[in-house]
C-alpha cells in the first residue's frame, strides 16, 4: 500500500511478478512526507517499482480523484503500462433510469470543466473512450454485482455495485427529477427536448457498452468498438451544444441546482455507495487468501451484501480511508487479521476513527497524520498487538524481523510503500530503504 495522504493505491502481486492495482490517487497536491508532489512521486517511485512486472493490471473502484488521479496520469505517461483495466459498470433503479450517468450529463452540459465536480463527471463519462485510445476496449472489463475476475490463479467475486435494481438515495432520485422539471417546458425551444432525447440515448448506449465489457457476457470486440462510436458521438454532441444550453432560460436553474452544497455532497456520496467491493472466492474454509476491497463503500453497501460477506478475512481493506461516516455496525462481527487504511493530512476530509485502532486486527495505515488514537496516544495502536505470523505461534508484533530489526520480508507479506523507504505495521517507525523490494 503506497502513501498518497488522503487517497489510495493499493498493490497485489506475485510470486511470478504479475500485479493488480487497485486505484492510485490522491486529495493532495503534495506527499507531506516526502514533501513530493503526488505525480512526481507515481513517476518516480510507482512507475519503476512495477515497471518490471509481466503483467499489470488496474481496479478502479469509482470516478473520485482521490481513486483515480494517479491512474488519469499513468494513462497519459504511457498507454501500454497497464494490460487490462476494470471499472465500474453502470447501475440503473428499478425503472431503468441510471441516475447517476444522468446526473453526470447534467454537470457536463451546464457546468464548466475546471471544478472537480466537474472533472469527476467527464471521467465516468469517457472513462470507456480514454481507455480505448489507452489500451483498446478488449482489454476493458466493467464490473458490477455477480461478475468474477483471475488474478493469479485466484478468482475474485465482485459484491458491488448491483447492475440492476439499484437502491439509489430518494434525495438522488428527487435531485435528477427536478433537473428533468427544469428542462419540461413546451416553451424553451429546440435545445431543451433535444438533450433530453440525446441523455436518454447516450444512457442506453452506455448501459449497452457496460455489458458488452462485462466478464460474464462479454460480446465481440466490433460490437464494443461500435458502441463506444456511438457513446462518443452523442456525448460530443452534447458538448457541442452545452454553450446553447447554457443560454436557455431554464440553465440558470439547473446550475443553481448543481451548485448546491447539499447536491454536491449527495452526487459524491452516491459515487461512494457505487464504489465496486470485491472480495476471494472460497473454494473450501478460510485461507490467506481471504481479502476484500471495499473502495469508499459506505455503510448502506455494507448492508446490501451482508449476506455474501465472510466471517474472517486475513486482509480486510478499510472503506472510505478509515472515516467515521464509513463505518458499519456489521465490522464488530468480522475478524481482521489485517487492516489497510490510507488515510492522510488533508483539511477537508475526515480521519481515521477510534474504532478501527481499538479492532483486535493488525492495522496497516499510510500514515498517522489523521489518526484519533496516535493523537491521543502518541504511538502506534500496534504496538501491544499480538500477530500470528511473526512465528509459528504467534506473538506481540514487536518482535516482527521487519518491526524489531528492520528486516526486508515482514510475515504477513503487507507493506506501507513511500519514496525512500518501505515500512511494516508500525506507523511511527520501523522503515528500511524501499529500494531493497520490487514489489
Amino acid at each position: 500500500m503506497h502513501n498518497l495522504e488522503f487517497g489510495e493505491c493499493t498493490v497485489l502481486g506475485s510470486l511470478e511478478g504479475n500485479i493488480l492495482m487497485v486505484d492510485c490517487g490522491s486529495m493532495n497536491v503534495k506527499i507531506r512526507e516526502s514533501d513530493m508532489e503526488v505525480t512526481d512521486y507515481v513517476e518516480n517511485n510507482i512507475v519503476p517499482r512495477y515497471f518490471d512486472a509481466k503483467e499489470r493490471s488496474f481496479l478502479l473502484t469509482h470516478f473520485h480523484r482521490d481513486h483515480m488521479s494517479g491512474l488519469r496520469y499513468l494513462l497519459k505517461r504511457d498507454h501500454g503500462f497497464f494490460h487490462r483495466v476494470f471499472v465500474p459498470a453502470a447501475s440503473v433503479n428499478r425503472e431503468g433510469r441510471a441516475l447517476l450517468i444522468e446526473f453526470a450529463l447534467y454537470v457536463f452540459a451546464f457546468l464548466g470543466r475546471q471544478s472537480e465536480y466537474s472533472q469527476m463527471s467527464v471521467s465516468a463519462l469517457r472513462i470507456f473512450e480514454r481507455l480505448h485510445y489507452a489500451l483498446g476496449i478488449g482489454n476493458v472489463y466493467s464490473l458490477s454485482r455477480g461478475s468474477q475476475f483471475d488474478f493469479e490463479g485466484v478468482a475474485y467475486d465482485v459484491l458491488w455495485p448491483a447492475a440492476g435494481g439499484y437502491p439509489f438515495s430518494p434525495l438522488l432520485t428527487e435531485i435528477v427529477e427536478e433537473l428533468d422539471v427544469c428542462l419540461s417546458s413546451p416553451f424553451l425551444g429546440r435545445g431543451a427536448p433535444e438533450f433530453l432525447a440525446l441523455k436518454n440515448e447516450f444512457c442506453g448506449e452506455y448501459l449497452r457498452l457496460c455489458q458488452l465489457t462485462s466478464p460474464q457476457n462479454r460480446g465481440y470486440l466490433g460490437d464494443m468498438e461500435e458502441s463506444l462510436s456511438r457513446c462518443k458521438r452523442l456525448l460530443d454532441k452534447i458538448e457541442a451544444m452545452a454553450p446553447s444550453l447554457q443560454l436557455i432560460p431554464a440553465a440558470q436553474n439547473i446550475i443553481e441546482i448543481l451548485s448546491r452544497p447539499a447536491v454536491r455532497e449527495e452526487y459524491a456520496n452516491a459515487q461512494n455507495t457505487a464504489s465496486i467491493v470485491f472480495q476471494n472466492h472460497r473454494t473450501r474454509e478460510a485461507s490467506l487468501d481471504d481479502i476484500i476491497m471495499t473502495g469508499d463503500a459506505t455503510p448502506e453497501t455494507f448492508d446490501q451484501i451482508a449476506e455474501e460477506l465472510y466471517d474472517a478475512y486475513y486482509i480486510f481493506k478499510a472503506p472510505h480511508h478509515g472515516t467515521a461516516s464509513s463505518w458499519s455496525h456489521l465490522f464488530k462481527d468480522i475478524l481482521k487479521s489485517h487492516i489497510l487504511i490510507s488515510n492522510g493530512d488533508y483539511h477537508a476530509a475526515g480521519g481515521v476513527c477510534m474504532e478501527w485502532a481499538e479492532d483486535e486486527g493488525i492495522k496497516h495505515c499510510a500514515n498517522n497524520a489523521a489518526c484519533a488514537w496516535f493523537q491521543e496516544k502518541g504511538s502506534c495502536c500496534n504496538r501491544t498487538a499480538y500477530c500470528w505470523e511473526v512465528c509459528e505461534k504467534g506473538a506481540m508484533t514487536l518482535r516482527c524481523p521487519k518491526v524489531a530489526g528492520g528486516a526486508r520480508d515482514s510475515g504477513c507479506g503487507i507493506y506501507v510503500i513511500s519514496f525512500q523507504s518501505d515500512r511494516g505495521c508500525f506507523c511511527d517507525g520501523d522503515e528500511t530503504p524501499s529500494k531493497t523490494r520490487k514489489l
